[in-house]
């Protein structure tokens, strides 16, 4: 059902109550009367349920949504893309698998979204864990040891399109090191403490520096600091350093740690706050981690209850600039252009 439904529906009931009200058999009755009007109410609000955007928004799948493109294109006719399996999707769905020689479900199954050419939904994690602790100094010094670009180290192979190294990350030790940071330097959604649109500002300007580089989880955490990124940027570009030198992120941490930089008072925050988490964070290549976890501490972060409602997504969580512009930035599987890359450092 439409809004123009719900309309109707209500202006239905609306008249059925005027002839309740008119009926004077049944106003000598105002126990039956009660009762009835109860009713009325309750229909509404069980159709005012079915039609919010919230219950609509449960439904929305991105690859629903990429089913319905893909089958307009072969000249079915699933409705509008709007990512929910309504009957109209459903039928092209049929119509689709018949052609095929497939059963006749009406479902995106496995087979019918490898017979569209579509990819299954990446996992969506909703709770926030640590799926490690925090590495030890030692760790993170080994991680970092050996050459950078060695297909067999992974963590630090930072060359385009280099493999996936899918490690775990210490959830909820990042998400408690980015609720300081924001708490800190008033970065956070409206109503943290000492948010203001001039800091939030110069968060979600971050986001928008095109990193291409960088994991989402790393871009994120990075750019919920303000003073403190001022030596590490200013180091990984090669400004304000020893003969223009860009440094590697390691060398950058430790020169600014160091205070062997300018800015770097500032960055004693990261060192006394969360030295081992800025490290394993911001070392780590383009595919570091696991990506359903570094979305599920994004998205926490943010306050974003349902990743899958484009309507809250837009709402709560500020968009990268590679990040999709149709709501979906909060999925696993969004498609971000460009797609995210390493570039040998």
């Amino acid at each position: 059902m439409k809004q123009k439904e719900l309309e109707l529906g209500c202006k239905f009931l609306e008249a059925f109550s005027s002839a309740l009200n008119n009926n004077k058999h049944l106003q000598k009755d105002e126990q039956m009367i009660n009762i009835r009007y109860s009713l009325i109410i309750s229909l509404i609000v069980s159709i005012a349920m079915v039609l919010s955007p919230v219950t609509q928004a449960a439904e929305f799948s991105q690859v629903t949504q990429q089913a319905q493109i893909k089958l307009a294109q072969l000249g079915f006719a699933p409705g509008t893309a709007d990512g929910i399996l309504g009957p109209r999707t459903s039928a092209a769905i049929k119509a689709f698998q018949r052609q095929s020689g497939l059963p006749e479900t009406g479902k995106l199954d496995n087979v019918t979204l490898k017979q569209l050419e579509l990819s299954t939904p990446a996992p969506q994690v909703s709770t926030v864990e640590d799926w490690r602790s925090v590495p030890s100094q030692d760790e993170l010094d080994d991680l970092v040891a050996h050459t950078i670009n060695n297909p067999n180290f992974p963590y630090t192979d930072y060359r385009p399109n280099a493999p996936a190294a899918n490690l775990d990350l210490p959830g909820l030790a990042i998400l408690a090191a980015m609720k300081t940071s924001s708490d800190t330097f008033g970065s956070g959604p409206p109503g943290t403490p000492n948010s203001t649109p001039k800091t939030r500002k110069t968060m979600t300007d971050c986001l928008m520096t095109k990193p291409t580089h960088w994991a989402d989880i790393t871009l994120h955490y990075y750019c919920q600091m303000a003073l403190p990124r001022q030596c590490y940027t200013y180091a990984l570009r090669g400004m304000n350093t020893p003969g223009n030198k860009k440094f590697t992120r390691v060398e950058a941490y430790e020169s600014c740690a160091l205070n062997k930089l300018p800015h770097s008072t500032h960055f004693t925050f990261v060192t006394k706050t969360q030295p081992q988490v800025f490290q394993y964070v911001m070392f780590g290549q383009t595919n570091a981690f696991k990506p359903e976890q570094e979305q599920a501490i994004i998205n926490a972060f943010y306050g974003v209850k349902n990743p899958a409602d484009p309507r809250e997504c837009r709402l709560k969580r500020p968009r990268r600039a590679e990040d999709p512009n149709d709501g979906t930035h909060c999925l696993v599987n969004k498609k971000m252009t460009p797609m995210l890359k390493g570039k040998d450092t």
